[in-house]
């Protein structure tokens, strides 16, 4: 077979051509440190290469997300810790105006403290993290905790809902990381509504709507002293003073020289010169101011009924009827509508209505402030028996608020165990990638050395080649 110059030339040429590659591949991944620096270097490998790095990347976004839910859960953390702090306070203050010794202004400036706290604690539930409200369950952009009036009260109601936000923390695990405000701030308990006992009102047959607390007002308008003038005592002022009502029997025992109203104590009757206002309360406090200076001495037994009127929303007032035990009333701008038994009710005065374990922190601290401020005008006793109900709702509440931060907390120990759990794969895979992708530097050395080698031998071999001409194969 003849070889022809051209065929000698094209083997030269590409033999020069492919140490020139070799030693330009090795020079590479030299300098790069990968073995695989486009897909056709390793077809295979490069595969597996793409669907590392898309695990990885997905691996990266859980760690950024776990950091963002890790920083939201830390600061929701932190706003329910101060607000357990306000709520330990509020108690050593309500605690403080239980003490028999304060007077009118003691107690104001307990109640303007528990105004603060109530302020400070409303801005710890409506937190924004990144612009978005944290408490709100998955409303973000919407304020959780909104206040509103209702005749001259003011009420905080919950604008959230009861889900929870969430973030992926690995490929079949989510973890919350918020609670819902109405879970930790007063988590509402339906139940019955319950009645102070201040006035003798209780609950009607129908069953009572509504949550938090009301006031159910009790206003006495006059004062029937029925038969009561034939004995020459008169009303005092026309009885524009008293706050019974409802039907009280009054007993006047000249014999034992005293006073009874109803089954209240009975009083002793002053002497002459003291007797133009004598007051004379029934089993629930309710007043009876009567004038005994014109009093014949005589013995007497009758009814002294105390007329009135009852209003929920503080501003509608509906005549009372001592004979109901149905009387609906409602405030509609709360919600609220109490089914009332007049039967009983012997009082003037401000009744308290709680709606099952319903009050958020709120609202109770706003009552704790009106309480001390006793604009009612209750005594000292029906004053602490208000507070002391109010003392063992602050406790409950207290008790959801700090059952939200333990989930909280347990949530973010959850999230630092997924950030480390996530941070191992990483460096699972980038170890995967480095094992296909990095170049063994020692091989390539080695590569380079030889290429080199072999481009110089087939430059030396290609010289002799071309030297050959034609006169020379002749001759």
């Amino acid at each position: 077979m003849r070889v022809s110059t051209f065929s000698a030339f094209s083997q030269v040429i590409l033999g020069m051509r492919a140490g020139q590659l070799a030693t330009l591949r090795a020079q590479e991944q030299l300098s790069s440190g990968r073995r695989i620096l486009r897909p056709s270097d390793d077809p295979a490998g490069a595969a597996r290469s793409l669907l590392l790095h898309a695990e990885r990347a997905r691996s990266d976004r859980t760690r950024d997300a776990l950091a963002s839910g890790r920083t939201q859960l830390e600061l929701a953390g932190t706003a329910l810790q101060h607000g357990s702090e306000l709520l330990t306070r509020a108690r050593e203050l309500l605690l403080q105006g239980m003490n028999g010794t304060l007077n009118d202004d003691d107690r104001e400036v307990v109640a303007s403290e528990l105004d603060q706290i109530r302020e400070q604690l409303l801005e710890d539930a409506n937190l924004q993290v990144d612009g978005t409200f944290v408490f709100g369950g998955t409303r973000l952009e919407r304020r959780p905790w909104e206040e509103i009036g209702s005749g001259n009260l003011r009420r905080v109601v919950y604008r959230g809902n009861e889900f929870e936000q969430k973030i992926r923390a690995g490929a079949d695990s989510e973890i919350a990381i918020s609670v819902a405000g109405d879970q930790v701030f007063g988590r509402p308990v339906p139940g019955p509504a319950r009645f102070e006992g201040l006035t003798g009102a209780s609950s009607g047959l129908t069953a009572n709507e509504g949550s938090g607390y009301a006031y159910l007002v009790f206003h006495h308008d006059a004062t029937d002293a029925g038969t009561l003038g034939t004995s020459g005592v008169a009303l005092v002022d026309g009885g524009n003073g008293d706050t019974l009502l409802g039907a009280n029997a009054l007993t006047i025992d000249a014999s034992a020289g005293t006073v009874q109203l109803g089954n209240g104590p009975a009083l002793t009757i002053p002497g002459p010169g003291e007797r133009a206002d004598v007051v004379v309360r029934n089993e629930k406090g309710g007043e009876l101011h009567l004038d005994f200076e014109g009093w014949s001495g005589a013995a007497f037994s009758g009814v002294v009924t105390g007329q009135g009127s009852v209003s929920l929303d503080g501003d509608t007032f509906t005549t009372l009827s001592f004979s109901e035990t149905d009387l609906e009333l409602s405030n509609q701008d709360l919600g609220q509508v109490v089914h009332l038994n007049a039967q009983q009710v012997r009082r003037a005065g401000s009744e308290l209505v709680t709606f099952g374990d319903t009050t958020n922190p709120f609202d109770l601290l706003q009552g704790m402030a009106q309480d001390l401020r006793n604009e009612g005008g209750l005594d000292s006793e029906d004053l602490l028996n208000r507070l002391s109900t109010r003392l063992d709702d602050l406790d409950r509440v207290h008790d959801e608020l700090l059952l939200g931060v333990g989930v909280l907390g347990a949530r973010t120990a959850r999230i630092a165990s997924a950030d480390t759990r996530q941070e191992d794969v990483g460096l699972e895979l980038a170890g995967r990638i480095s094992d296909i992708e990095d170049a063994d530097l020692s091989a390539v050395a080695i590569d380079l050395a030889r290429s080199q080698m072999i481009l110089q031998v087939a430059q030396a071999a290609g010289a002799r080649v071309i030297q050959t001409s034609l006169l020379n194969f002749l001759s």
